[in-house]
């Protein structure tokens, strides 16, 4: 009984032990401090009785030794065991910072009506005169950039037309990713607010107002237009198939002109292709000029918009806008199944097979109409049959055939129409090749008659699955609706800009039948919905972010119950399902306008990059025809051979070439299972001109002759900007600086009043309290105890001629 009362004895103590060790460090024990404790005291009383075991064999003194250095031993792994840190609060002095931003770009080198001087001269006179980064360096750092298309430090070197198009939406985003957040006191803006780039400005600003970093602005600039005609942007394709009509258009403006006439043209390598004539009928007039046209040559084709001089113009510069267009052959494989010729099938094949020449189209139709007694013969879709053998009786006889399709369209075909095998082969057709799979939803089976797994996976939502129909699912007749998301989607374009597109899908024939769907998987994104214009918009902005989340769930919740356009991203491919099979109502007084314009462009988005040079065995392209010295190009190829199976090649690489000259070469990486894609990305170019990228390796040769060329190679041309926009819009634009104010927390001053910008920056936020950890185990120090401990207990236990 002893031996159990000194066991309590050792565990209270223990616990007691562990208890106040607790209290002054946080330790992690494995067990509860109870069980711990009892743990220790087992450990223990196992070292006493081995003690007494030995004492007889070693005199009572070496004894006495080895125990204590077992039970130091055993301390020491306790403490290593509990894992003991020091936690406390300690106060650390933080040298902040102040990024002080002069806008350099194009627009702040004007001299405005009645300036002396440039807009950049003017400020950078008065943050002189201010002696506001004096100031400011006493007691934080300050540091100075310039900033247009790209940020640089001072005395820096600009890339080419760096100053010709203004991004307030990175040089903000530099400062964020340059300054940590804790030493971020905040940024001086010198600007004339001509913001200019596709990124968002008001989003980088809320950063800044969260971190408590607020931004000061000092406009710079006239808020009167100058006398002046623009081209403003232009809107083309990058490419087209050769036969296709070509549709261009452009904004124009035109300031302080009243009652002229404005002579436009569009131009073709130095040729006019079509001109027209506007009048001006105001002094501040905006205007949208479109061409279209069909053109006689491919390749990659010059072409410029450009407005005649006009009498008492400011800048004749901004007159024109330059763009490439590349007028190529390749072809699009589709696949088009469907069970009965039902009418959105039957517009389909004839856009697809007569139409548009973009695409090779193969289409099966299971249950066609048939004469009795007449046998259909055998043939299996695939897509290196002829151009223009479109029909076939059978699926794609294996999966080799089934990777060469880069498109995939089931209709309401029958759940028996495909096996689990084939859903399978589908499945890694879009995971892991990169295919598009369009679902076209019917009453009768799809999608909700799908029985396999792998195809279940692949549909965006959550539905009833089973075995049931679906035609009385109509319901109230309704209109297209364009959802926040659809707006900006390349799939939903039909018109100018968002509102556009949005006026274009509202306007289309009423729709009597949906499928139903239950809700949204992860992932998915819904484009468009069954609505009246305005039903289902969003709910207004909420007083917080619990407030704004919930806005978010109720909003997708009410998007999936009324969704018809779904999209999701499944691995290297995309999905898209159609809840209706009424898009054949899109032709409705408008021809295959908008209805060719919406598959093409779901077609377009899901098949890939367009290589526009090479042929069926091997093609190249670039993903952008124009660059600006802060893009980095990508390059993609596919290699197949006559059967338009992948090959592979090892040693296949690109060069970059200019003027003669071999600028780069980097290695092609296989795109894993992607019927013989093949990708590298080279380091931006910095100077402006023309390159050509060459395809070399071992194969590439063989290809090339089968193709009937000499080598395979694709230009494209690196400029300053993309077109004159830096001086197309020149005018102070005080109404984003001001938002830029409010919503980081800062304040707009004169230039007269840069100094009252001090007192943002120079507040109490120097010292910062902060907890601070000192973990007490996991150190040299205490493996060494340990290991003396146990080392030293060896040498005394040996000594005494103990095993």
């Amino acid at each position: 009984m002893k031996f159990l009362v000194r066991i309590a004895a050792i565990a209270l103590v223990a616990w007691a032990a562990l208890f106040g060790i607790s209290q002054i460090v946080r330790i992690s024990p494995v067990l509860p401090l109870w069980a711990a404790g009892f743990a220790i005291a087992l450990a223990a009383e196992a070292l006493l009785r081995l003690f007494r075991y030995e004492a007889g064999a070693v005199t009572q003194r070496r004894a006495r030794w080895i125990a204590g250095l077992r039970m130091f031993a055993l301390a020491v792994l306790v403490w290593i065991l509990i894992e003991p840190v020091w936690v406390r609060k300690a106060e650390r002095e933080i040298r902040r910072e102040v990024v002080v931003i002069l806008d350099d770009s194009g627009s702040m080198q004007l001299i405005d009506e009645g300036a002396a001087a440039t807009r950049i001269a003017l400020g950078e006179a008065a943050l002189r005169e201010s002696r506001l980064v004096e100031t400011l360096e006493k007691s934080l750092r300050v540091r100075v950039v310039r900033a247009a298309r790209s940020v640089r430090a001072e005395g820096g070197e600009a890339a080419a037309g760096w100053a010709d198009s203004t991004d307030l939406a990175a040089a903000l985003g530099t400062v964020l990713e340059q300054v940590p957040p804790d030493e971020l006191a905040g940024v001086v803006l010198i600007s004339d607010g001509r913001h200019n780039r596709p990124d968002r400005v008001e989003d980088v600003a809320r950063r800044f107002g969260i971190l408590d970093a607020p931004v000061g602005l000092v406009p710079i600039g006239s808020a009167e237009p100058p006398r002046d005609a623009a081209v403003l942007a232009v809107r083309a394709p990058d490419a087209i198939h050769i036969g296709d009509r070509m549709r261009v258009a452009a904004d124009l403006k035109f300031d302080g002109l009243r009652g002229q006439t404005a002579k436009i043209s569009l131009k073709r390598g130095g040729e006019v292709v079509e001109e027209r004539e506007i009048p001006i009928p105001q002094d501040r007039h905006r205007e949208e000029i479109r061409f279209a046209f069909v053109p006689e040559q491919g390749g990659v084709n010059d072409y410029r918009v450009e407005i005649a001089p006009l009498p008492g113009e400011r800048f004749p510069d901004n007159n024109g806008w330059d763009f490439e267009t590349s007028i190529t052959s390749a072809r699009t494989n589709v696949l088009l199944v469907e069970s009965f010729p039902r009418w959105e099938f039957r517009y389909l094949r004839n856009l697809f097979y007569g139409r548009d020449k973009s695409v090779h189209l193969q289409y099966v139709l299971l249950d066609p109409d048939r004469v009795s007694g007449q046998e259909s013969p055998v043939i299996p879709a695939s897509a290196a049959r002829p151009f223009g053998e479109a029909q076939a009786t059978r699926m794609p006889e294996n999966e080799e055939e089934w990777r060469k399709f880069d498109v995939i369209i089931l209709g309401d075909i029958d759940p028996a129409a495909l096996d689990a095998g084939q859903w399978e082969i589908l499945s890694r057709c879009v995971n892991d090749r990169g295919a598009l799979l369009a679902m076209i939803a019917g009453p009768r089976s799809m999608p909700h008659g799908i029985s396999s797994p792998a195809g279940r996976a692949l549909v965006p939502v959550e539905m009833d699955f089973g075995r049931q129909n679906h035609f009385q699912s109509a319901g109230a007749p309704f209109h297209f609706h364009l959802t926040s998301e659809g707006a900006a989607h390349p799939v939903t374009q039909q018109g100018d800009g968002t509102a556009g597109s949005a006026r274009a899908w509202a306007g289309f024939p009423e729709i009597r039948w949906r499928h139903p769907v239950a809700s949204l998987k992860q992932g998915a994104e819904v484009l468009l919905t069954a609505s009246d214009a305005g039903e289902i918009a969003a709910p207004e902005t909420g007083a917080g972010l619990a407030t704004a989340l919930d806005d978010l769930t109720e909003r997708r919740q009410r998007e999936a119950a009324a969704a018809l356009l779904v999209t999701r991203q499944t691995g290297r491919g995309k999905v898209a399902l159609l809840l209706t099979d009424r898009t054949w109502r899109l032709r409705e007084g408008a021809g295959d306008l908008y209805h060719h314009r919406f598959w093409g462009n779901l077609v377009r988005w899901g098949a890939g990059p367009v290589l526009r040079s090479g042929g069926r065995r091997a093609q190249l392209g670039t993903d952008q025809l124009t660059y600006t010295p802060d893009d980095r190009p990508r390059i993609t190829a596919r290699l197949r051979d006559t059967s338009l199976a992948p090959v592979d090649d090892a040693t296949l690489r690109a060069e970059v070439r200019s003027g003669g000259k071999i600028l780069a070469t980097v290695p092609m990486r296989p795109v894993k299972d992607s019927s013989g894609l093949y990708e590298a990305d080279f380091p931006a170019f910095a100077s402006a001109g023309g390159y050509q990228v060459r395809l070399l390796g071992d194969k590439i040769g063989a290809l090339v002759q089968e193709d009937g060329g000499a080598d395979l190679a694709a230009d494209f041309r690196v400029v300053g900007s993309r077109g004159p926009v830096e001086l197309a819009e020149t005018t102070l634009n005080r109404p984003l600086l001001e938002t830029i104010a409010t919503l980081s927390g800062g304040k707009i001053v004169t230039p007269e009043a840069i100094a009252d910008l001090a007192p943002l920056f120079l507040t109490e936020k120097n010292r910062r309290s902060e907890l601070r950890e000192s973990s007490l185990w996991d150190n040299a120090w205490v493996l060494g105890l340990l290991c003396l401990a146990l080392g030293a207990e060896w040498v005394v236990r040996r000594g005494g001629g103990l095993p």
